[in-house]
């Protein structure tokens, strides 16, 4: 029976180890936190129709709600737009402590084992093929190994170059947050259920705020780490135009570090495959890509059980990712395209851009709901389109240009990605698209 090791506690990997476990495999988990300090202590949105597409049930009704509108400001909070929540809203919100709940219970019916208090600190390579992990309690080897430790997984990062596996994250390939819950004041005050703000204070980021019960859900995120007391100065600044935020801090508080490209070039290798934030699979701004995550699981356990050879080769695995960019990246790299554009303009034109009011965009933005849809990029080709041309700043102007220039040729470059594994082709490939979102 192969034995596959899951690298770290992220939910793609667990999910990953359900499905193999599932399948007649021997699975383990290694995981450096303890079991009941597993998920930050706030709520994640996701894709509901992710959870079928792994095999899962909805979890129980009192453990969610439905995602509301959000309503999108400028630096100058002027002229707002709400993104209405279409009907049948597929988005649901959960506390991520209740999503892993949900997913362990269901990896451990089938018998992934867990070990808790794991600290993975490398890979262990026989060559070119990963061969096990080495722990702060010893290496531990298996036929594969699914790299599921985050955006600076150890595991990645300690891969042979020769692999041709980015083993770092480039400039603003990464989004600092912190996020906290604190008392909610002013209860009657007609805050938005859901505000999110770009370029908060003249900072490259953004501030959201929630109005949840008796909390306020704040969340601030640059591009840059935070310098000390920033994020204190940000927070304070969110309270002068968000008057339900209380000085209280009632849970939270934590700091976390996000993709905000998309995905790796390469994601398997002899012996490996990366998934979730390993991979690069967040929706660029928008969301935690646990959505995603779950959707790649279930298409690297069905790439596995189908390998009758048990070879778990970079030739056998490249199934996994081809499927996964056709069905998910192709989708969702427009996003990660426009992270550049946001990092190269400035706070006014920010405010250009939603003083653009522009029906057309409008109408099309409202169509933005599902990741899935098959004719995204043509909306957002046509929403930088409309904006290009309702602009009257020249550089700003420029930089849709660029942008659009980004998403056309990005989409093409997916299309053209290699069906079968060829080291050349590959790593040729490779270079084309990780040179996409080079600034």
């Amino acid at each position: 029976m192969s034995k596959i090791i899951v690298a770290g506690g992220g939910h793609g990997g667990i999910v990953a180890a359900a499905l193999l476990a599932k399948g007649g495999l021997d699975v383990t988990v290694y995981e450096k936190n303890k079991r009941e300090d597993m998920g930050y202590d706030w709520t994640d949105i996701f894709n509901r129709h992710s959870l079928k597409a792994a095999g899962m049930d909805m979890p129980p009704e009192d453990k969610y709600s439905v995602k509301t509108d959000v309503t999108f400001y400028g630096p100058s909070e002027r002229n707002p737009f709400v993104q209405r929540s279409p009907k049948n809203q597929p988005e649901i919100k959960m506390e991520r402590k209740d999503i892993y709940d949900h997913i362990i219970a269901y990896a451990e019916q089938y018998g992934v084992k867990f070990e808790y208090g794991v600290t993975v600190k490398s890979a262990e390579c026989l060559g070119n093929r990963v061969v096990g992990i080495n722990t702060d309690k010893g290496t531990v080897y298996g036929d594969l190994i699914i790299d599921a430790c985050g955006c600076n997984s150890p595991v990645r990062r300690s891969l042979p170059y020769s692999c041709g596996i980015q083993r770092d994250m480039g400039p603003y390939e990464k989004f600092y947050c912190y996020r906290a819950f604190y008392n909610r004041i002013n209860k009657d005050y007609p805050a938005e259920e859901f505000k999110l703000t770009l370029f908060p204070h003249g900072i490259h980021g953004i501030g959201w705020v929630m109005a949840e019960g008796e909390w306020a859900d704040v969340l601030v995120g640059k591009f840059e780490p935070f310098q000390k007391g920033e994020v204190k100065e940000f927070v304070d600044y969110l309270r002068t135009i968000n008057p339900i935020i209380g000085k209280k801090k009632v849970r939270g508080g934590q700091y976390a570090e996000i993709p905000v490209r998309q995905s790796l070039a390469v994601m398997t290798a002899d012996g490996y495959a990366a998934i979730g934030d390993s991979a690069f699979m967040t929706i660029p701004l928008l969301g935690s890509g646990m959505a995603n995550a779950f959707k790649a699981a279930a298409i690297l356990a069905d790439v596995v059980l189908k390998d009758e050879a048990k070879a778990y080769s970079r030739e056998t695995l490249w199934e996994y990712q081809y499927t996964y960019y056709k069905k998910v990246t192709n989708t969702c790299a427009p996003l990660a395209a426009l992270n550049n554009l946001l990092v190269n303009i400035t706070p006014e034109q920010i405010d250009g851009l939603f003083e653009c009011d522009v029906e057309a965009v409008r109408q099309k933005i409202s169509k933005l709901n599902k990741f899935t849809e098959k004719d995204q990029v043509k909306d957002f080709l046509e929403i930088l389109l409309i904006l290009k041309n309702a602009s009257k700043d020249r550089a700003l102007k420029a930089e849709l240009s660029t942008s659009f220039k980004k998403i056309a040729k990005l989409s093409l470059l997916i299309s053209q990605m290699p069906k079968t594994y060829s080291e050349n082709e590959v790593l040729s490939w490779a270079q084309k698209y990780n040179r996409i979102f080079k600034l």
